[in-house]
Parts: C-alpha cells; sequence; structure tokens
C-alpha cells in the first residue's frame, strides 16, 4: 500500500515561505475513479503540506499547531455563518444586510506532532487554485476598477478577521493566553492596593520578540565561529570578522528601536480582537478571473491583540521598493498611484474604518440577543468595537515602525536560518540581504512619522530584555 502510495505521489516545494517549509502534495488516483479524500471527481488530487523547520530558534515559534488551530476555529464560524443563512453581498439591497462576514481559508485536514512521520511537525491543508500577487502592483489584474475591487476586498476581508466573535468559537485561549482570565486578574489590585495595568500588546510583542532575537543572535553567533573555524582549515575568507561587525551594529540598532518602541507601547490604542500576524497581498489567494479574495495564507502569527498592528502590515508596502530594484520583495515605494486603482495609504485606514463601523452596526441590529449578552459579559478592553479614524491615524506611524521592528526580527531570523544552512525557501539568503535596508527604513519612518506624544513617566526600558540582545 505505501509503495502504492509513493508511486502516486508527487511532492513540490513551494519557492514563496521564508518560515515554515510548504509544499504541494500531487496525488494520482490509482483507477482514475473518484479518490476518497477528493471532494471533486478528477483523477488528480492536490493538497498542501506545512512543517517546521529542522532548526527554531525560540520553543514558541513556528507554531503550527496554532496555525492549523485558528483554522479550524474559523472553519467553524464559516460554517455557523452559512448554517444561519448569513446574506450574501447580492442578496440584500440594505448596506447593513449586504455583508459577508466569512473569512476564506483553506479547509484544514490534519495535523501531527509526530516528528518521525516526516521529520517534523506538521499538517495538511486544502490547495487553493487561484492567483497570488507577489507584486502589489497586481500587473496582470485585468483593470483598473477590478485593481479597485481587489484591494477593498482585500481590505473588507481583513476587518472581517478582526471582528470574528473570538469568545464564541474556541479561541479564548489563542496565542498561549487565557483572555478573560488574565485581563480580570491583571486588573485587580496589587499588595499596595494600587490597581495593576496590563500590558498593551505592543508591549507584550516587544518583550517577546527581543527573546526570539536574542536566541537567532546566539545561534548566528556559534554557527559564524563554527564557519570560521572551518574557513581557516579550508584557508577560505567566507563570513569574515566584518561581516559579524556589521550584524553586531544592526543588532544594536535594533535594540535601541525597541528602546524608543517601549516608551510609547502603554499609551497605544490597544483595540481587541483576533488577529492574523502577517497580513499583506502575498499571502492572499484571489480568484482565478475575478478580484475576490478566496483564501487568507500564512496563520502562523496569528494571536488576539491589537487590530492596527494587522493594518500597518499591510501598510508596509508603501514603503518597500518595487521587485525591479532587487530586493526579492515587491513593494509600492516611490510609485505614482495616481490612475491604477491602488489605494494611497490614507485610503486604507479609510476603507478599514468604514468596513468596521459597517460591522459594529449590523452586529447591534442583527445579532442574536444571547450573543450580545456573551460579548457584553467581557472586560471592556476584551470587547470588539469599532476602530477609529482618528486614532488609527494619528497612531499610524508608530504602528508602521513596530511593524518594520518586528519584521526586522523576523528577517534576522532568515538570516540566522541560512547562516546555519537550514533555510526554509531558495529565496533566504537574498531576503536576509535586506535586513540593513530594513533597519534603515524604520528609523526612517520613526522620523518622518512620529507617533502622538506621551507623557515621560518612568523608563523601565533598562529592564531585562531591554539591555541586549
Amino acid at each position: 500500500k505505501l509503495q502504492e502510495l509513493e508511486d502516486r505521489l508527487e511532492i513540490r516545494q513551494f519557492g514563496f515561505g521564508q518560515s515554515n517549509p510548504t509544499y504541494l502534495l500531487t496525488i494520482k488516483s490509482s483507477n482514475g475513479n473518484k479518490d476518497t479524500i477528493s471532494d471533486t471527481n478528477k483523477s488528480v488530487v492536490q493538497l498542501v503540506l506545512r512543517r517546521k523547520p529542522n532548526k527554531v530558534a525560540h520553543p514558541t515559534s513556528h507554531a503550527l499547531h496554532r496555525e492549523y488551530r485558528v483554522l479550524e476555529s474559523l472553519t467553524r464560524y464559516n460554517h455557523q455563518l452559512s448554517s444561519t443563512h448569513s446574506p450574501s453581498p447580492s442578496s440584500s439591497s440594505s448596506p447593513f444586510n449586504g455583508i459577508d462576514k466569512s473569512i476564506p481559508i483553506p479547509h484544514p485536514y490534519a495535523y501531527c506532532k509526530d516528528e518521525s512521520i516526516v521529520g517534523a511537525e506538521f499538517y495538511i491543508m486544502e490547495y487553493v487554485k487561484g492567483r497570488i500577487f507577489v507584486d502589489p502592483r497586481m500587473p496582470s489584474m485585468g483593470s483598473m476598477e477590478e485593481r479597485v475591487e481587489a484591494y477593498h476586498d482585500a481590505i473588507r476581508v481583513l476587518s472581517n478577521i478582526h471582528n470574528v466573535p473570538w469568545w464564541n468559537i474556541g479561541l479564548e485561549k489563542h496565542g498561549g493566553r487565557n483572555a478573560i482570565a488574565a485581563i480580570s486578574s491583571r486588573n485587580g489590585s496589587n499588595d499596595n492596593g494600587k490597581k495593576k495595568n496590563t500590558p498593551t500588546y505592543v508591549e507584550r510583542q516587544l518583550q517577546r520578540l527581543l527573546q526570539v532575537a536574542s536566541k537567532q543572535s546566539e545561534l548566528m553567533k556559534s554557527s559564524h565561529n563554527n564557519t570560521t573555524t572551518t574557513n581557516s582549515t579550508n584557508n577560505s575568507t567566507n563570513n569574515t570578522p566584518k561581516d559579524q561587525n556589521n550584524m553586531e551594529q544592526i543588532e544594536q540598532s535594533l535594540l535601541s528601536m525597541a528602546k524608543q518602541l517601549h516608551h510609547h507601547a502603554a499609551h497605544t490604542p490597544n483595540p481587541y480582537g483576533l488577529l492574523h500576524g502577517d497580513y499583506k497581498i502575498d499571502n492572499l489567494i484571489f480568484h482565478p478571473t475575478k478580484p475576490k479574495v478566496m483564501a487568507v495564507l500564512d496563520w502562523e502569527l496569528s494571536t488576539m491583540g491589537d487590530g492596527y498592528c494587522d493594518v500597518a502590515n499591510l501598510c508596509m508596502m508603501y514603503f518597500m521598493p518595487s521587485l525591479d530594484k532587487g530586493w526579492g520583495i515587491a513593494g509600492l515605494g516611490g510609485m505614482n498611484l495616481n490612475g491604477t486603482g491602488i489605494p494611497t495609504r490614507n485610503q486604507v485606514l479609510v476603507t478599514y474604518c468604514d468596513c468596521s463601523h459597517h460591522h459594529h452596526h449590523q452586529n447591534k441590529m442583527m445579532k442574536p440577543q444571547k450573543q450580545q449578552q456573551q460579548q457584553q459579559q467581557l472586560p471592556q478592553s476584551l470587547m470588539l468595537r469599532p476602530a477609529n479614524l482618528e486614532e488609527a491615524t494619528a497612531w499610524a506611524g508608530f504602528y508602521l515602525s513596530f511593524l518594520f521592528f518586528k519584521n526586522c526580527v523576523i528577517v534576522h531570523g532568515v538570516a540566522q536560518r541560512a547562516s546555519s544552512g537550514v533555510a526554509s525557501s531558495a529565496m533566504a539568503h537574498r531576503v536576509a540581504e535586506l535586513l540593513p535596508e530594513m533597519v534603515r527604513l524604520a528609523r526612517m519612518i520613526w522620523e518622518e512619522y512620529p507617533p502622538p506624544a506621551v507623557g515621560t513617566g518612568s523608563d523601565d526600558s533598562g529592564k531585562s530584555g531591554y539591555s541586549k540582545l
């Protein structure tokens, strides 16, 4: 049986995906009849397998179990919507009855933590056919009007994600925390009778990102020392001391940015909801011919937290150079958007807030009384609330700076894996070379779009985690 399956199975690794190796599994039917795991009558079944890399810098990195769990929960949510006959955009003339609230995702089939099967933890999901635009200019999109619709749909789907009733679909502990218990306990009083403040999402993320960066730095130095020893024996000049010094300077810049961000992080708007964690155009699959999102991919970084971070992640493309600049990652930096159908960064914020307000209005009008009572029982800081354009605009620069810092840490990890010889894709070395430019961009954004002024207060950035990488 196994030999027969091997003969029918073809495996191809996707060229994208810098974190978790991802493969297309093509299984040919032995008799041409409908295969038992297929939903079609075709003689070929295609599935996608995602697995952890061989070396992991931090125990919570590459969280495939989290990715699979959120896909399961969202599948359940979509089923709830369809079972309650949630209207489609074309089925009603009312602007509030016509919101498609579903989250388009690949169907998750199986998760396996047994590393003996394929050498690492992995899961299998549906293969969704469609278009992935690695270039946010969407050059192959048919017309300007279709580009307008495609971007609007991408922003609509993002708003849908942030408005998922997470407490109803098993995501109370998503991200490794029992949100309700954590908020309730931390909002109590300490031994001195003073109210305890709950750290914001960005504060928690900064601490974790520095832990990850510190571990990556250790692994990179270890790899550098081993390579230097080998190269000395072979009279090679690769991985010179100059390379190591450059990396140390970059790491000092990351630490400096973390301190600046930390000073403002406690004052962020901090709305609470489901986050995708890496929402951008090339993590979306669009319909083969229509300007409609068919699936949102790469939920590895999904958690519960501040939705403005997802918005900023999408808006990073406005500062990244175009594909022809040779970065290997495409952006819209320096591009004249007039007549393209691509929204400006401010238009993204406006559309996102509009979609959020439509959600809030529809929920008030149509949500069953039981669900409204359930949400009202949540702590105030955990309740879904509509996005506010004024605060979204005022804090946009801060969130962009934080997201560039976060992506600097991610690219730092790609560089670490490339130096260790365990890169997840063929593009890894090229992506790793972007780190100095990413750091420069993060600093530029902070200077050009500073956050709102906050009180000086006490500076605890010298606490553990902010002194060194």
